[in-house]
Formats: C-alpha cells, structure tokens, sequence
C-alpha cells in the first residue's frame, strides 16, 4: 500500500494499451466516460517516429509550472529510439570533474563548466531558501530555542500565505533546474557523439564526490551525464569504457613515465621534460592512451603529444580571449 498526501496526484497507468487507460490516434481514454485530446507537434520528427512504436501502456502525470498544473500522456513503446545523427569518427578522452568537463580528440579539444546555466538557477534558489527561513522562523518563533535551533518534539507549524508564495516559487526553480540540467546533458553528450566513435575516461566514484564537493555534485548529476552518455554510445554501436583511478593515475602521470603526486589546487600539469598544459586537458588527452590492462601507453603518447599540444593550446587560448568578457571559474587555473 502507497500512500499520498492531500493534492499530490502524481501518476496513474495502466497494464497495457487495451484496458481501462489507453492511447490512439492522438487521444487518451480513461475508461469509457472520459477522452482526453493530446496536444501534438505535426512537425516533430522524433514525435511522429515515436508514435509509429507499437504502444506498451500509457501514463498520465502531473506536473506544476509555474505554479499551474498541467497534464502529460507519456508512452511507453516498444522498439529503437529514433536517431537524429551517425556517430563521429575521432578516439575521445574525457576528463569529468564536479564542476569541470575536459574533451580532447584528434581535431579539438574542450574545456568548459560543466552544467553552467543550472549554477545561474541555483543562486536564485539560495536566495529563496533564506526567504523561506526567515518566514518560518517569523511564523513559528515558539518552535526555536534561543540559539536559533529547531526544539525537538512535536510542534504545530503556521504557514502564512505569504510563505505558501514563497515555497510555490521554490518548487518552481526545482523543477527548472531539474528541467535545465535535463536538456544540457542531452546538448552535451550529442555534441560529444556528433565527433566520436569510441570514449575512455575514468571511473570516478561519485559517492566520494558527494561528500566533498556535495553541492556541486546535486546540482550538476556527473554520475547521470555519463549514465546517459554510455547508453547512447552503445546504442549506436559505439565503444564506451571506464578504467580504474588507482593503476592509471592521470592527474599525476606524465608521457615521460615520471608521475609525480600534485594538489587538487595545482591547476596545471608542469613537468621537467618540458611538458606544461591545463591539468583536465592533460588527463582527458592521457585518457585516450590507456590500454586493456589499464595502464597508460607511454609510447604512443609520446609520439602524438606533439600533434595535441597545438590542440590543447588553442583550447587555452580560446579561453583566454573570453576572459575579458566572462568571468571564468578557479579550477581552470587561467
């Protein structure tokens, strides 16, 4: 037995697409007694291939925007997704860390903020958690002690219409930022397919992640990025593959063979071979050298390190001419 609150309808389904909940031809039925009319995009090409699928069952769900409650059919079909575009060509090594992304391949190489847009969002949030605080604390102030903490035991809470306001916002920017994130994960990882046919990068634990930078790691999901990149590379017949942190060590290896242990606040990779380059772009370009039995091949690195430092450069160098006009995060070390 699940239970619901008061007003918190979320989903109902059926059991498949002939009983009491079914879709067809652009309508819902609930039933005998009620139709509902979806509202659909004749010109959507992925909605047209979609609803061709044959049909496992249907779902209705609601979702408040902006405040409204709006309704959604959802279907679950049978078969392959539709597919916009071919994978590309190039060897890719990735670099994903809480708040930085690094690609490099044989043509370009990347370095930007991972999730950016959903950083904007997020202050507009924090600015309305405060607000929400201090409506609280002016509604309830029996329910807090002297020190400013909540008392333990049960308590009656008072909710102003004031504050309902104010929570309606909050629950708004949640479902933007989950929204937002949603579609830059989908921007990114078709970017990265449009140029790959193969992708390496490490394989991070992001429960670790999570108790150090836990903040960043909620607002951003890495771990979801790369779920999601992974099954579209697969479904597409390309290669995805992660290799262990402890045997490959990126961040203090050098195509040299010294590896050298630097600080997370040591921003570039500096060696006394002569190499210099930005530390997630050095471990995104050594991420495509390492082997099956996850080491990195220091020979064949060496050998291409000449071709991809011009590459890795004028990533840099694109990003010092933006400098001016935007202020770029510390971890890139420019």
């Amino acid at each position: 037995m699940r239970f619901k609150r008061k007003g918190e309808f979320v989903t109902v389904e059926g059991k498949n697409n002939k009983t009491f909940l079914t879709y067809s031809n652009g309508y819902v039925f609930v039933g005998k007694n009620l139709t509902l009319k979806c509202l659909l995009d004749p010109k959507d090409k992925w909605m047209q291939y979609a609803l061709k699928q044959k049909i496992k069952f249907c779902r209705i769900i609601k979702k408040e925007v902006k405040g409204k409650n709006r309704f959604y059919a959802q279907l679950i079909l049978e078969g392959n997704p539709y597919q916009k575009y071919e994978l590309g060509k190039e060897n890719i090594g990735l670099d994903i860390g809480p708040s930085t992304i690094a690609i490099v391949g044989e043509s370009i190489a990347e370095l930007k903020e991972f999730c950016e847009e959903v950083v904007l969002i997020d202050k507009d949030k924090r600015r309305i958690n405060r607000k929400m605080d201090r409506q609280r604390r002016a509604n309830n102030p029996s329910n807090y002690q002297n020190n400013g903490t909540v008392k333990k035991g049960k308590k009656k809470w008072v909710y102003s219409n004031r504050y309902l306001h104010t929570r309606s916002k909050h629950r708004e920017l949640e479902r933007r930022i989950k929204e937002v994130r949603k579609q830059l994960h989908g921007r990114d990882t078709n970017q990265i397919l449009q140029r790959s046919s193969s992708i390496q990068t490490e394989k991070l634990s992001y429960k670790a992640f999570q108790k150090m930078f836990g903040k960043s790691i909620a607002r951003k999901a890495p771990g979801m990025f790369l779920n999601s990149l992974k099954r579209k590379v697969k479904s597409r017949g390309g290669d995805f593959r992660e290799f262990p942190t402890y045997s490959t060590k990126l961040s203090q290896t050098c195509h040299c063979g010294m590896i050298k242990k630097k600080p997370l606040k040591e921003r570039w990779h500096k060696c006394g071979c002569g190499v210099v380059a930005q530390r997630d772009l050095y471990s995104a370009f050594l991420a495509r050298y390492v082997t099956k039995s996850n080491r990195v091949d220091i020979k064949n690195a060496k050998m291409d390190w000449i071709q991809f430092s011009f590459v890795l450069d004028k990533c840099v160098s694109n990003l010092e001419r933006r400098k001016p006009e935007r202020k770029l995060i510390s971890t890139f070390g420019i």
